[in-house]
């Protein structure tokens, strides 16, 4: 686990006239996934770094340009709506794509309202963030 000010790209390619410190990338929520969504951040080239709780990711987010965020919808500290509504002051529009336990309609509803990028529901992980991360990741 990287702490805020130690984050670095774990993996991808530099992009040119960029520097690794400046160069977006995919900020993880810690998560029991882990595993699996560093295998598709390499899969898909993108720089990619971890952090533990959502207070870790807004500290983050004014200090380092960020792809996207992949975060649970219940983080140790904090829900992901809480998390987009605090993002929306320090990284406007920086998208957020929310990972959760079969979701219910009005959960995931609920979260896509407050401003999430994409609910993805954790038995489609893999599927799920290929959809919606790839776009963000070419487009930095």
């Amino acid at each position: 686990m990287h702490k805020p000010d130690s984050i670095s790209a774990a993996t991808g390619p530099q992009a040119p006239g960029r520097s690794a410190a400046n160069q977006p990338v995919v900020l993880c929520v810690q998560q029991r996934d882990g595993d699996e969504i560093k295998r598709l951040a390499r899969a898909l080239q993108a720089p990619l770094a971890d952090c533990s709780c959502g207070r870790e990711v807004i500290e983050v987010a004014r200090t380092r340009p960020l792809a996207c965020v992949i975060a649970p919808l219940q983080m140790t500290d904090m829900s992901a709506k809480r998390l987009i509504e605090s993002l929306r002051e320090v990284a406007p529009g920086l998208a957020v794509i929310v990972i959760a336990d079969n979701p219910e309609v009005s959960e995931a509803v609920t979260v896509m309202r407050g401003g999430a990028h994409a609910v993805v529901d954790r038995k489609m992980l893999s599927t799920g963030l290929l959809l919606h991360l790839a776009p963000l990741v070419r487009s930095r």
